[in-house]
């Protein structure tokens, strides 16, 4: 027993020497830690970023001197290569500054990247293009994000309002030129999110596509009124445009569309093989070396549509070439569209812009700036008693599509313009649709619900 006690008094007890030591020790391993962890700090701080860093992804490029304004945070493995930076220095083109309303503009800005305007799509769904009318949740959504007002989704509901009382006992609208009208009628409808499955105006919408069907049937695919007058290329066109949209929009439905597929079918043959020498169309689908710009535009929104259907048409591609070919060599030398020769008519700048975005915007690019600068520079500062509603349906398309300051001084002018002369029951008038005859005021309408649809009903352009 007397062994253990020098080891039990030895543990409690260790030397002053070893204490010391141990203490010393314990110091100097606390500060290579520390010195090694500072060293980690600065290592990873100059290194690349893990799979796992948090991305800003920035909506735009604020002026310098400013925080940018960040829209989300997106980890690093799902953050899309962005596209290469698309600015344009204005002095290189001449006045393409584009200023916008109450705002000083720099001389170098960065203007929005055009994009097609339809994509998606091809049997997997609602295509990508139209999935933002689809609710009023995401219509709101898109339209004050684009700019648009809050009483817009109201101004468009009146009007839909006013189209569902005036439609006639056969499913049509208007009475002049009843299947131009009917093809717009039920583009105002789809262009709001309403398909024949629709709650609300699903019956209008069925009774519409009915009457261009029927027609179609009784005319060998040719939908017009008049079949042998100068106005039955627009009708056809624009009937064959809505039969488009909507197969596009409808066939994951219940309804039965095969009158529709065979109707639209027929119409793209019509306008495929009506086609002109120089790319364009004229007038009863004649053979000629020309076109007529206000006809083809029509024309060429029908085959986008075509396009976006994914119904076969073997020479389509080839067809949509020549009719870009077209558009361009009716550019005039301030760079804007004529009617059956090259020209600057602001009236018609319009249809020739918004037909180079469809087909191939970045190639187009310089052209289309110049397009929209004669737009603006002729309607910028218009008023509603000066305006053109056909012209302006086609130039708030455009500026739409290409986005940055074009669209915002645009959008600055038509759309408090539209919304302070609308009528109490919802429909529009202008002297500028006398051109439709009796159907003046549904023509004014349509265009103008078409207008207010456009932060909706499109897909909007990416900004940089």
């Amino acid at each position: 027993m007397e062994s253990e006690a020098p080891f039990t008094t030895a543990a409690k007890a260790p030397p002053r020497p070893f204490v010391r030591y141990f203490a010393a020790a314990l110091l100097l391993a606390l500060a290579l830690h520390l010195l090694l962890l500072v060293f980690l700090a600065v290592v990873v701080d100059l290194g690349p970023p893990s799979s796992l860093a948090a991305i800003q992804v920035f909506t735009q490029a604020e002026p310098s001197g400013q925080n940018p304004k960040v829209s989300k945070t997106l980890p690093a493995d799902e953050m899309a290569v962005p596209p290469p930076p698309q600015i344009l220095d204005a002095s290189v083109h001449g006045a393409l500054s584009l200023p916008m309303p109450q705002r000083t503009v720099s001389p170098v800005m960065k203007l929005g990247e055009a994009k097609p305007i339809f994509h998606g799509g091809g049997g997997l769904g609602l295509p990508l293009a139209m999935r933002s009318r689809s609710s009023m949740e995401s219509r709101m959504k898109r339209l004050l994000e684009r700019g648009g007002l809050p009483g817009t989704e109201g101004a468009v509901q009146r009007a839909l309002d006013w189209l569902e009382s005036v439609q006639n006992e056969d499913g049509s609208w208007g009475k002049t030129f009843k299947v131009a009208m009917t093809g717009f009628a039920v583009l105002c409808f789809l262009g709001h999110g309403d398909t024949p499955d629709s709650a609300e105006y699903g019956r209008q919408v069925t009774r519409g596509v009915q009457f261009l069907t029927e027609v179609s049937a009784k005319n060998a695919g040719l939908m017009s009124t008049v079949p042998r007058s100068n106005g039955a290329c627009y009708e056809h066109g624009i009937a064959t445009y809505a039969l488009g949209e909507v197969y596009a929009m409808a066939r994951f439905g219940q309804k039965n569309l095969g009158p529709v597929v065979e109707a639209f079918d027929r119409g793209v043959r019509v306008i495929l093989q009506g086609q002109t020498e120089a790319g364009g169309w004229l007038y009863n689908y004649a053979p000629g070396p020309k076109g007529d710009m206000s006809v083809t535009g029509w024309q060429y929104q029908a085959l986008k549509a075509a396009r976006q259907t994914r119904l076969n048409f073997p020479t389509l591609e080839k067809q949509i070439q020549k009719t870009e070919r077209f558009l361009l060599n009716m550019r005039g030398p301030r760079g804007g569209f004529g009617y059956q020769d090259p020209a600057d008519s602001a009236a018609l700048t319009g249809v020739g812009v918004l037909g180079l975005q469809m087909f191939n915007p970045q190639d187009h690019r310089l052209a289309i700036i110049e397009g929209l600068q004669l737009i603006l520079d002729a309607y910028g500062r218009k008023k509603w008693a000066g305006a053109d509603v056909y012209a302006w349906y086609y130039n708030t398309q455009a500026t739409f599509n290409f986005g940055g300051a074009a669209w915002e001084r645009w959008n600055a002018v038509f759309q408090r313009e539209l919304l302070q002369n609308q009528q109490l029951d919802g429909h529009w008038r202008h002297a500028s649709a006398g051109k439709a005859k009796f159907d003046s005021d549904l023509f004014c309408t349509v265009l103008c619900t078409l207008m207010l649809e456009v932060y909706y009903r499109y897909q909007p352009p990416a900004t940089h």
